[in-house]
């Protein structure tokens, strides 16, 4: 299964981004960021794209004025 990882520069960011995709009713988890991608922040967002559309939370992002970049990753 296919999942995306939206990492930000700073967890404080994070928990913003997921202030926003809580108040537009946008499921997501907070996880720790994979080892094999970078990230100055050891959190980041795990999106099911089974379960939301990746172009929803990315219009509430960056309508929030957040940048993030997006991975895709197969979790077993």
């Amino acid at each position: 299964m296919k999942y995306y990882i939206l990492i930000f520069e700073s967890m404080h960011k994070v928990m913003k981004a997921e202030k926003v995709l809580l108040s537009n009713g946008l499921k997501h988890e907070i996880v720790m960021t994979p080892k094999e991608i970078t990230s100055d922040c050891g959190m980041s967002i795990r999106i099911n794209p089974t379960i939301v559309n990746l172009n929803k939370i990315s219009a509430s992002l960056k309508e929030s004025k957040l940048e993030f970049k997006i991975f895709e990753k197969d979790i077993v």
